[in-house]
């Protein structure tokens, strides 16, 4: 199997995943339960979203970077950004959810989330500034991209690292 079949399969697994999460989300939020057992039943989904998300959005960056020389690297490099992007955006609407319900739409509290607020903003901003330094072809737009990519990247490993704290203060 070719390259290029292998990150079409990837992008539709992404969203398939996407899609199997969101409507066991929507079961399992539509019982009528205390609170507490709605965070419980949820938070597995959120971490799974957000952890794929991660985890597509570093293959996007390691096309990038290393797979350059490729024909197909910007197409893997956007498929692999997008579904990334949408995983975690996913998970981040999960979260949302989950402080919704325990706080009664108040704002988040606590490091994790505060982090979580920027990275749901750098995942919306990076790929959109990919998309229009394509069309620019400004060296000073791919530079920011560039950073973005690794920043976002970067602060999703820290705030993961967050929300395993959080988790096991819960325990």
């Amino acid at each position: 199997m070719d390259r290029k079949g292998i990150f079409f399969r990837l992008s539709w697994l992404a969203i398939a995943l996407l899609a199997a999460s969101s409507s066991l989300i929507a079961a399992s939020a539509n019982e009528l339960e205390p609170v507490e057992d709605k965070i419980l039943i949820l938070f597995p989904y959120h971490a799974l979203l957000v952890l794929s998300g991660l985890l597509f959005l570093i293959a996007g960056m390691i096309c990038a970077r290393y797979l350059k020389g490729k024909r197909w690297w910007l197409k893997a490099h956007k498929n692999l950004g997008i579904a990334g992007a949408a995983l975690t955006l996913s998970g981040i609407t999960v979260a949302i959810y989950m402080v919704s319900a325990s706080a009664g739409l108040q704002p988040p509290g606590g490091p994790h989330a505060y982090l979580g607020i920027i990275v749901s903003l750098m995942v919306l901003f990076t790929p959109v500034l990919g998309f229009v330094q394509l069309k620019k072809r400004d060296k000073r737009l791919r530079l920011i991209h560039r950073w973005s990519g690794r920043m976002t990247i970067a602060l999703m490993m820290i705030n993961a690292y967050l929300g395993g704290m959080m988790v096991q203060s819960f325990q």
